[in-house]
């Protein structure tokens, strides 16, 4: 039966395109090949390198997960469960160790990349599938995103991928279950975090298009059919969500903190402000790959102007949009958070070669000018590994990673931790003043509260008192072994001057941590503790709990 979803006009083959774009399966599998050993050996190169913030909440939740404690009942965030649980199953297969969250991160980028070659390649052609796959390999890796972390973002790209990928199989096939398995995966990529609600929206945006071109009767059916048959896909994972959290007794909690909180929290900034502040967070994503950014920005007008394009255009249009929305939700515009629309921009700077080598052949003829647009591209890439050599090649990870993050205490952490757990039994609870989660996953200890951020308690909205209190009611009810109090933590007086007497009443200093430059930190504990005078204004102070 023809596939009446299929978009005709859009269809038609420009045998240049054709020719110039395919290739021979040795060479895009070997292309591919070492693009994605060129992931594996950076990636190898960062596998130790400490976690950071983010990672230290989804780590540390994913550790309660395996324990079998449901999310939101002794750790609080607004994301949905599904980082959480990944990481789960990454430290299941890996182990619960900085090293094995970071391997989980490489086998999670190196299928993102495939996926993309793969739907490219559908697309497109050969060639720009190796181009969108080369560009995301590097634009996902650099420091101009965080790359190194395993932020959530890397895994909503995954299912959003697989779902725009079992989409556009479905549309050539016509088979309704790919439908429901397209729309399943975009719930995936929702549960991970909210953001990639919008990969669900871009699927049924497209099947709506596609239902506006159905001519007949039976085919307006089978279009109508095959969209609740996507939605219905895209609503099983979270009614899975929800009913488990539902029956595990923490539905008030996940409501509070994924609704009422977070709507709070994606409205603190006005639309001045996000504009201020997608104008200087991406001068940082762009960084030293500007050039790429610069080649997807060219595919874009492509895409819209050259009617001779091999690619079903409507379905690129939407998928660019509905990838830049999913950074825009709070208008913080953080640069991880760029991450989940870097496919786009990959397949869009696919195009963009594709048609260079296909205009610059087709006009001056010469076979060297066959490869205009990929050279152009490897320069792209080029300049901005150059730029960001250290990083990729030369310096010490451990040496970058100080530089990055300045005298955050994220090595830190993992001495904290240690500390911590040869000196406390398995049942002892912990309490940080700071936002600094990753020390509950280092020690294996579990939090005095579930407020394991402190940057939601002093921002400025209607709960953060409440917020506060409910801190203190829970630290009181358990009795922490240790307190740890980050320095430079915001805070309202309010829960400082609570923090303050409650030390001063129950707890003597055991510890001091003082990072007084990134290549210099000085950890004092015990009697050594109490005489050292503090030099920096960034440290950390460990206290422990007085016997009775």
């Amino acid at each position: 039966m023809k596939n009446i979803l299929h978009e005709i006009p859009q269809e038609r083959r420009n045998s240049s395109y054709e020719k110039l774009g395919s290739l021979s399966p040795l060479k895009k599998w070997l292309l591919l090949s070492v693009i994605i050993l060129f992931v594996i050996v950076v990636r190898t190169r960062l596998l130790d390198l400490p976690l950071e913030r983010d990672e230290g909440e989804y780590a540390y939740m994913g550790q309660l997960s395996l324990q079998g404690i449901p999310p939101y009942s002794e750790a609080y965030n607004m994301k949905f469960p599904g980082t959480n649980l990944m990481y789960a199953g990454i430290m299941a297969l890996f182990g619960q160790t900085i090293r094995g969250i970071h391997l989980g991160l490489m086998l999670i980028n190196c299928a993102t990349v495939v996926l993309l070659f793969y739907l490219t390649r559908k697309l497109v052609n050969d060639r720009a599938a190796v181009v969108a796959a080369g560009a995301y390999a590097v634009l996902s890796l650099s420091r101009s995103v965080v790359g190194f972390a395993a932020h959530a973002t890397h895994f909503v790209a995954l299912p959003a991928l697989v779902g725009a990928l079992l989409l556009l199989t479905a549309l050539e096939r016509n088979k309704p279950s790919l439908y429901f398995l397209s729309g399943a995966a975009f719930g995936l990529a929702y549960i991970m975090k909210q953001q990639g609600f919008f990969f669900f929206l871009f699927g049924a945006s497209y099947a709506l298009y596609c239902l506006r071109r159905s001519k007949s009767t039976r085919s307006l059916k089978n279009a109508v059919s095959n969209l609740a048959l996507l939605t219905t896909g895209a609503l099983l994972p979270l009614f899975a969500v929800v009913i488990w959290i539902y029956t595990s007794g923490v539905f008030g909690k996940f409501w509070f903190w994924t609704v009422q909180y977070a709507a709070k929290y994606e409205t603190q900034v006005s639309l001045a402000q996000a504009l201020d502040n997608f104008g200087y967070n991406f001068l940082f994503v762009a960084d030293s790959f500007w050039l790429v950014w610069i080649l997807s920005a060219f595919g874009f007008l492509v895409l819209l102007l050259d009617r001779d394009l091999p690619a079903r255009r409507m379905f690129i249009i939407l998928f660019t949009v509905f990838s830049f929305l999913s950074i825009c939700p709070g208008f913080y515009f953080r640069q991880h958070y760029f991450i989940t629309l870097l496919p786009a921009v990959s397949i869009l700077a696919g195009i963009f070669v594709t048609y260079l080598d296909a205009r610059c052949f087709a006009l001056l003829k010469s076979p060297m000018l066959r490869f205009a647009g990929a050279g152009f591209f490897m320069v792209a890439v080029l300049i901005g590994m150059v730029h960001q050599k250290e990083y990729f090649i030369q310096k010490d990870p451990v040496s970058f990673y100080r530089d990055f993050y300045g005298l955050n205490p994220f090595f830190e952490s993992v001495e904290i931790a240690k500390f911590i757990e040869s000196n406390s039994d398995k049942s002892d609870r912990i309490a940080v003043f700071g936002s600094e989660p990753q020390i509950y996953f280092y020690s294996r200890r579990l939090s005095a509260s579930g407020h394991i951020y402190m940057y939601g308690l002093v921002e400025q909205q209607d709960y953060a008192l409440s917020m506060q209190k409910e801190m203190i009611r829970e630290i009181e009810a358990s009795h922490p072994k240790f307190i740890v109090v980050v320095s430079g933590s915001r805070s309202s007086t309010f829960i400082v001057g609570w923090r303050d007497n409650y030390i001063q009443g129950n707890y003597h200093l055991v510890g001091v941590v003082d990072i007084i430059s990134s290549g210099k930190t000085v950890y004092q504990w015990y009697d050594e503790a109490k005489k050292y005078v503090v030099q920096s204004p960034s440290h950390v102070l460990i206290f422990e709990r007085t016997s009775s």
